[in-house]
């Protein structure tokens, strides 16, 4: 007999909360990052020669650890609704 662990429904909504929150900050930080970058493009038309290739390294890394935790919350969510 295999013992299961308990688990109140409002940690799985919690865990799935948190998971989907970084997630959701993760997309929006990818989105300002990626604005920012086509306006700093488009100012070289007005004679300034500042060009961003792409998005900093720090704020990268930012995006990828909300992602990845978003990721991992959301799977323990789903799988602590099983636990239930």
């Amino acid at each position: 007999m295999i013992n299961k662990m308990k688990v109140n429904i409002w940690v799985a909504v919690i865990v799935l909360l948190i998971g989907l929150w970084d997630l959701y900050t993760a997309y929006n930080r990818y989105q300002k990052h990626k604005v920012a970058t086509k306006e700093i493009q488009s100012d070289s038309i007005n004679g300034t020669k500042k060009l961003l290739t792409g998005i900093p390294s720090d704020s990268k890394a930012d995006i990828i650890s909300f992602t990845i935790l978003g990721v991992v919350f959301t799977i323990t969510g789903i799988v602590l609704f099983f636990m239930i």
